[in-house]
């Protein structure tokens, strides 16, 4: 029983005592990565931009993207996208393309997780943008535009709708910002730039998303265990001191009979008693030889009727439960002395004393039943 209860004090003791801040569970490197493919229309911002239709302007652009999210609000992805960007030639009173490519390393964040509290099936996400990229732009020997190269710092915005907990829909918005002859044409504006708009599918694989784990003190922890060390060691005193008592009762219980004159009639005090456990009104075999003592000595006193009395000890159970536990003890006595030995019930006054009396000074010993016999 005190095993029960130790266990159950450990379980309440780390309910209560870590019932604290929580924070995101730490996850491996191969965790929360996803992939993205994307595709829209960027528009082109250089010289003469201005004199013409926006519509004039736009032109396709893709991009495929790997990332993984280090924390709810954190992440990088790495992309390589381009197409073509138009721009506006005066001479020409139209527009000519130039085709590139450009890989960027981004770094991720997410504004809502930021600024709210983390949910894992959220249905909008809006992400941040910042990054940096290589472009490379190919040559257009129709309008005079050599081979370039730029170094791109990017920033935009991204909406994330999840579907579920795999794939979600995106809609990106981010601008790149070239060096000045990316058309081309040197003058006029000191950067060309690109604004992309694209609508894209994410997949996430390999356990995407973050649980939320309990803030664990390691002090606290160290201070549970001593606790919990504690009471192992008085359990194990507690069971010295039970094995001991048993042993000693077990020594009482098999001495002989002794008889005792009172008050002028034969009142015979049988030492012989039956020991139980803790809680129990089972019959431990080892047992046995006590209640056969009882029995042999009214097969040989037939004139003396016995009195089977049952108790449990004060310091466990309540005096409702002991009193019923003192009872079941009681009759298991009863019923092996008239079941095995043959003994008449009629000569067998069963009786139960609950804890209201403890005929023992050692609290472990009052587990027993008591025979007492009478002319």
């Amino acid at each position: 029983m005190k095993k029960i209860i130790l266990v159950v004090a450990t379980a309440l003791l780390s309910m209560t005592g870590f019932a604290q801040e929580k924070a995101i569970k730490q996850y491996g490197f191969w965790d929360n990565w996803f992939l993205q493919g994307q595709v829209g229309v960027s528009h082109t911002f250089s010289e003469n931009f201005k004199r013409t239709d926006l519509t004039n302007l736009l032109s396709p652009h893709v991009a495929v993207s790997a990332g993984k999210y280090f924390s709810p609000e954190m992440g990088a992805r790495l992309q390589v996208g381009g197409w073509d960007a138009k721009s506006f030639n005066p001479a020409i009173n139209g527009t000519y393309k130039i085709n590139y490519i450009q890989a960027s390393v981004d770094g991720l964040l997410n504004l809502t997780n930021l600024f709210t509290t983390y949910t894992e099936d959220r249905f909008f996400n809006l992400t941040g943008i910042v990054g940096v990229g290589v472009l490379h732009g190919f040559k257009n020997e129709d309008h005079d535009v050599r081979v370039t190269n730029s170094v791109v710092p990017r920033v935009g915005l991204q909406a994330d709708f999840r579907l579920n907990q795999d794939i979600s829909l995106n809609i990106e918005g981010i601008g790149n910002l070239m060096n000045d002859d990316f058309n081309g044409v040197v003058g006029g504006t000191k950067y060309d730039a690109t604004l992309n708009v694209l609508a894209g599918i994410t997949y996430r694989f390999n356990k995407q998303g973050f649980e939320r784990v309990d803030i664990i003190d390691p002090a606290q922890i160290q201070s549970l265990n001593d606790q919990i060390n504690a009471q192992r060691s008085q359990l194990r005193d507690k069971d010295r001191d039970i094995q001991k008592y048993q042993s000693e009762i077990s020594r009482l219980a098999a001495q002989p009979v002794v008889v005792e004159e009172v008050r002028g009639e034969t009142e015979v005090l049988m030492n012989a008693v039956v020991v139980f456990r803790l809680g129990s009104a089972k019959l431990e075999q080892n047992q046995d030889i006590n209640i056969y003592n009882a029995a042999k000595y009214l097969r040989e006193n037939p004139k003396v009727n016995i009195t089977v009395t049952g108790y449990a000890d004060k310091a466990t159970g309540t005096p409702a439960i002991n009193q019923r536990l003192s009872e079941q003890r009681a009759q298991a006595v009863a019923d092996i002395l008239i079941n095995k030995y043959g003994i008449a019930s009629g000569r067998i006054n069963v009786q139960a004393s609950g804890d209201r009396e403890q005929p023992f000074e050692i609290n472990e010993w009052n587990r027993v039943v008591v025979f007492t016999a009478n002319n």
